[in-house]
């Protein structure tokens, strides 16, 4: 009688356990296939990695064929924790910018100078596994690989870039910053998370354009864009071909948000709950806003 019960209980509840079936994608013609990020010592790594794994289920999901490249000044690997500089500047009453030693590191594909004097194109990755290995795996002395003859070739150029925000950002940042500027007509979209930003700001690049960023950080990050409309109850905000988010873990909402926008809400939903994530859809209103009012 108990196991009749229960098995009844269980019919009466299908949609509780049914699985979800994974939208159809459409008109990929035109959604972007080469990602690009810039990096920076005192990258903030969720900011980073938050968007990635996004981007990278995505493509595992749906069978996608994408290509990342990972930028910056040099090809060494960029460590979440800034350079001791004296430019940073000190702590404040909301954001305590003293530094542990405990971080991660990322290695480049590709350096900016290497992507501006292509054009704004990648070459062949840098980093990709070859006889002779990459420049960081060499001085470390690890051996060569074969190339693998079913990887991608040279990328082509970069149609997204992703800028992170974090406490290096608070440093001079000058070749990143140029760099910025010089992409951002050569791109189809630009995506930056919390104080990445103040990159786009200080580029002239959001001169004229409205967009948000870290709360806990608003007065600094306003500092370096007087003629940026600055919207400080925003989640996200999208200017053009400019996504613009508030403080580090937006950067998940507003990748979900750019998603729903390039490839339908239902790809979006589906992703969400395949990465188990709640998401705020919200853009307008960012709820961490009053809290470092």
């Amino acid at each position: 009688m108990r196991a009749s019960t229960f098995a009844t209980a269980l019919a009466a509840l299908p949609t509780g356990f049914a699985m979800l079936a994974t939208p159809k994608l459409s008109n990929l013609t035109a959604t972007p296939k080469h990602f690009g990020i810039v990096l920076f010592p005192g990258y903030q790594a969720l900011d980073v990695f938050g968007p990635l794994d996004i981007l990278n289920s995505f493509s595992m999901l749906f069978d996608q064929t994408m290509q990342l490249s990972i930028i910056s000044a040099d090809l060494e690997p960029v460590s979440t924790i800034p350079k001791p500089v004296s430019t940073i500047p000190k702590p404040s009453g909301k954001m305590n910018m003293t530094h542990g030693t405990f971080g991660q590191k990322l290695v480049p594909t590709h350096t900016f100078k290497q992507v501006l004097a292509n054009g704004g194109q990648c070459g062949a990755s840098s980093a990709a596994p070859a006889a002779v290995g990459h420049p960081h795996a060499r001085q470390a002395g690890h051996a060569g690989m074969e190339k693998n003859s079913t990887a991608p070739g040279a990328p082509g150029p970069i149609e997204v870039l992703i800028i992170p925000g974090g406490s290096g950002t608070r440093q001079a940042l000058t070749e990143e910053i140029d760099f910025v500027k010089q992409m951002y007509p050569k791109v189809k979209q630009i995506i930056s998370v919390c104080t990445g930003a103040t990159l786009l700001s200080r580029a002239g690049v959001l001169d004229g354009r409205s967009a948000t960023s870290n709360k806990r950080s608003w007065d600094w990050v306003v500092s370096t864009g007087p003629n940026v409309n600055w919207k400080r109850e925003a989640r996200w905000v999208v200017d053009g071909n400019i996504w613009s988010s508030s403080g580090i873990s937006a950067g998940m909402d507003v990748t979900y948000a750019w998603m729903a926008d390039t490839y339908g809400e239902d790809v979006a939903d589906y992703q969400s709950k395949s990465l188990e994530y709640e998401r705020w859809t919200d853009a307008s209103r960012d709820p961490f806003a009053n809290i470092w009012a």
